[in-house]
């Protein structure tokens, strides 16, 4: 811009000077320069579109890489925080758009601020005094466009919370598997007017913040635009007094013009920046937050820790986002190779002792010792791999079927036999081997050429991703609540030679399945309230005795059955 305000100063120059058609032959150079210079910045603004095209991709997938390291490395507990899940939001949102604006944002007002400087050097060439009173114009628009800034970070900070509830309420509407609810009670209008109340909330907020906006954007303009009048009349004063010639006055119009413009880019470039920086930082905060065992990890994660005799020792427990304790001094031992039970009512802490046998959660006291060792002072990735967990409600990964089950340990990937080992253990390999794409098929419907599967069937490509992690404890969490009657009783006739070697913790609701278990444990209100086998536990006609004989009747069993 220096250069075709210089260009533009010399061809008036001679414009003026030779106004005699024969003379006019000196403005020529002037006018090539004049082109040259335009074509050189019309191939740098391509070049530039282009760069940023790239460089908007790469910054956007290294923010996305370091959020969704740090989501899935924090401890699990943060999950039950609502102030965590508000934080996850905010810097999902900005992921893509900060730090990509805040990148191309830091190169143009670079890009900006030299052509200003060259500009403001070209100006004060001309006259000192208009450099003075354009730059004090940009002044009051630059701290409106920080204060503008700040006032949007807060507004997005405060609608965090509702923003939320509005994408759950799209979850709602557009899942598959929710969609069959959805329709058969109805409640699509129901969701559909709570989404268009929430987004209704968030628009009448945000036409508050834009009038206080735009009143203090109106009275930083006005301010700004009464400088340049100003620097405008001087100018006119300075070209009729004979102190700036016709030629310097339109190459100072010139550099006016440009310079405003550009000072003006950057004032409102600064306070861009500025918004930016406030969501960068809440950002970094995000991610550069400690993971888990961070410091330890390394110097840890290859203990041989084995798990052999596992003792859970006066355990207590409370969720972070309730403030009843799930678990209170519990106290169990799981003998190697031995199949342990867990049993009670819904809301008895049955899960929550499975998640923290898994290391998934750390108690609140007490202890969890292998072979003596305290493993609840170990970091999560010394104790992990040696456990399996098939949960109740296990992932549906959309992915292929090998996929699916090498999740269970993703270090052999790449072991088709192995996959295929497991799948058979879990009697998947029938349907998923009659695949036309066999194990690379799609698992889903969401994916061309993916292939849904019955809920019995999610359940065992889940149980053989249990298989496949080939641990020494094995956690299963209601295992068979998609399985038919045959296909349960047959899992859980054969556990003791699928997982032969393994301790199994087992959590059912059906009693005439954990009867044959090597020991029960029955939960109440987060406690153990009493312990022993099917026949001592109904011998002593307690809890356990009144459940399993509640339940037999309602199936029709007899409350007197033994365990064989």
């Amino acid at each position: 811009m220096a250069a075709e305000v210089v260009a533009a100063r010399f061809l008036l120059t001679k414009v003026f000077v030779s106004t005699h058609p024969k003379h006019l032959g000196a403005a020529v150079p002037w006018v090539i320069v004049l082109g040259i210079v335009f074509a050189l910045n019309a191939v740098i603004a391509v070049v530039q579109t282009e760069m940023q095209r790239l460089l908007t991709e790469l910054v956007t997938r290294r923010s996305l890489e370091r959020i969704v390291v740090a989501a899935s490395s924090v401890r699990l507990a943060e999950f039950d925080d609502p102030n965590f899940h508000d934080r996850l939001q905010r810097t999902l949102v900005n992921a893509a758009l900060r730090p990509v604006q805040m990148t191309t944002g830091l190169l143009r007002l670079g890009s900006s601020a030299l052509s200003s400087v060259a500009v403001a050097i070209a100006l004060a060439t001309i006259e000192p005094l208009f450099l003075i009173l354009i730059l004090a114009s940009v002044v009051p628009v630059t701290l409106a466009s920080i204060s503008l800034g700040r006032a949007f970070y807060r507004f997005t900070v405060e609608q965090t919370p509702t923003d939320r509830q509005r994408n759950y309420i799209q979850l709602l509407l557009t899942d598959k598997d929710i969609a069959k609810e959805i329709r058969a009670y109805g409640t699509g209008p129901f969701l559909r007017d709570r989404f268009s109340a929430l987004y209704g909330q968030r628009l009448a907020a945000l036409r508050r913040l834009m009038r206080t906006r735009l009143i203090r954007g109106l009275g930083s303009g006005l301010v700004s635009g009464l400088a340049v009048a100003g620097t405008l009349g001087l100018m006119v004063l300075f070209l009729s007094d004979g102190r700036v010639s016709l030629a310097g006055a339109g190459a100072a119009m010139a550099a006016l013009i440009l310079l405003g413009s550009q000072m003006q880019a950057l004032a409102g470039g600064v306070g861009a920046l500025y918004e930016s920086s406030l969501f960068i930082e809440e950002y970094n905060a995000f991610v550069v937050a400690p993971d888990e065992d961070e410091g330890e990890s390394h110097q840890y994660g290859g203990l041989p820790v084995e798990v052999g005799r596992v003792e859970v020792s006066d355990l207590s427990f409370t969720y972070p986002s309730r403030t009843e304790p799930s678990l209170v001094g519990v106290n169990l031992t799981i003998e190697p190779g031995q199949v342990v039970a867990l049993v009670g009512e819904n809301g008895s802490g049955k899960t929550t002792l499975a998640k923290l046998l898994a290391s998934l959660y750390e108690p609140m006291s007490g202890r969890i010792s292998w072979n003596g060792i305290d493993v609840t002072q170990l970091p999560a990735d010394a104790v992990r791999p040696k456990v399996a967990v098939l949960f109740q409600d296990f992932v549906h990964y959309f992915m292929s079927a090998h996929e699916n089950i090498a999740m269970g340990d993703w270090h052999g990937y790449d072991d088709r036999e192995r996959v295929i080992a497991a799948a058979k253990r879990a009697g998947a390999d029938s349907f998923l081997s009659a695949f036309p794409r066999g194990y690379e098929t799609f698992l889903g419907p969401q994916f061309f050429g993916g292939s849904d599967l019955s809920g019995g069937q999610w359940q065992r490509v889940a149980l053989a991703r249990a298989f496949f992690r080939d641990a020494q404890l094995v956690i299963l969490d209601e295992p068979t609540a998609s399985l038919d009657p045959r296909a349960e009783a047959e899992l859980f006739r054969s556990v003791k030679e699928l997982f032969a070697g393994r301790s199994v913790v087992l959590i059912s609701h059906r009693f005439a399945s954990v009867r044959l278990a090597d020991h029960i444990y029955v939960l109440d209100q987060g406690r153990v309230v009493e312990h022993g086998t099917h026949r001592t536990l109904m011998r002593d006609a307690g809890q356990y005795s009144e459940l399993f004989t509640t339940q037999a009747a309602a199936f029709g069993l007899s409350p007197t059955t033994r365990r064989r």
